[in-house]
């Protein structure tokens, strides 16, 4: 699963030694995310480095920047300076907007969603972080699991074999993920959906007929995605595999995109990076491994349909 996680600036920032053992942990393949708490999570990092070695320091600027795709995710949470410090803040957290655990130098108070820096490892129960877990097979459900990529990424791909964006039950879900797209970046982050073609499928002059109706209220003001159809090479590799494929990581959708409701559900599972960026590149326009069918097709919220 994906947990965010609160760690304390000066903790991650005093040592080169704590920054390497934190960073680590962390990840859109490992489960576990740190979150920007506070909003000058970054700077403060930084600042708590000065007694590292100037190469150290480096360093860690250079990781930093690496670990805002990767690693940390916007947080959103008010920091108040009357509560007198980060740990205090972290802690009051807890109450509204919980973190997963928290992770600080000292725990004065034993606060038991407290974890200090020399107790991490993926043995405590605290970092625990399945990377395989059931969810209902509800939309917002889905959307809700998936929140964090979706919120991190600048390109999102639902990759399904039978998704069919004219169908209620792929609508609902498609629905609730852009929902989530919508409210951290909208327009700026392009969306594909990408699917395997067939003899029933339609042809590209009906959709781009039809498809204003099946995305009235689907598709968010100045917002679009993509369609694109693929089919099989002979002996080549099966479009079979359902997923969640971004720039910052991905995931596997064992049962695919189509919300059947609440008493069904659907597994989904954490991708390596390795595997996430393997599954892209076979996406692309010019893929080696399936061939592209037809035009692909922008469906726009304002009902129109290009070919691009």
């Amino acid at each position: 699963m994906l947990f965010e996680y609160a760690v304390e600036p000066q903790a991650i920032g005093s040592s080169w030694r704590n920054f390497q053992l934190l960073t680590s942990q962390f990840g859109f393949d490992r489960g576990r995310l740190i979150s920007q708490f506070p909003k000058a999570w970054f700077k403060e990092v930084y600042v708590a480095s000065e007694a590292m070695k100037p190469v150290e320091r480096k360093r860690l600027e250079e990781s930093l920047n690496r670990a805002k795709r990767s690693k940390v995710v916007r947080s959103g949470r008010p920091y108040d300076q009357a509560l007198g410090g980060w740990l205090p803040n972290a802690i009051a957290q807890q109450a509204t907007s919980p973190f997963h655990a928290i992770i600080a130098e000292k725990n004065p108070q034993g606060h038991p969603q407290v974890l200090i820096v020399d107790d991490v490892d993926d043995n405590h129960p605290l970092m625990a972080a399945p990377h395989t877990w059931d969810v209902d097979r509800v939309g917002v459900t889905i959307a809700g699991a998936m929140r964090p990529l979706l919120t991190s990424a600048t390109t999102v791909l639902f990759v399904d074999r039978f998704f069919d964006i004219s169908k209620a039950r792929y609508q609902e879900t498609l629905k609730a993920c852009l929902d989530v797209i919508n409210a951290s970046g909208g327009a700026s982050v392009r969306c594909e959906i990408h699917f395997c073609d067939h003899d029933n499928r339609p042809p590209p002059e009906f959709i781009e007929r039809e498809a204003h109706k099946w995305i009235d209220g689907v598709l968010p003001a100045g917002m679009s995605f993509a369609l694109f159809a693929w089919k099989e090479r002979a002996g080549g590799a099966d479009f079979h595999a359902r997923y969640l494929l971004t720039d910052v990581g991905g995931m596997n959708v064992e049962a695919g995109f189509s919300a059947e409701g609440a008493h069904q559900k659907v597994q989904l599972g954490l991708l390596s990076l390795d595997l996430a960026q393997n599954r892209l590149n076979a996406l692309v326009r010019n893929s080696t491994v399936y061939d592209l069918v037809g035009p692909v097709l922008e469906v726009r919220s304002d009902g129109s349909v290009l070919r691009i």
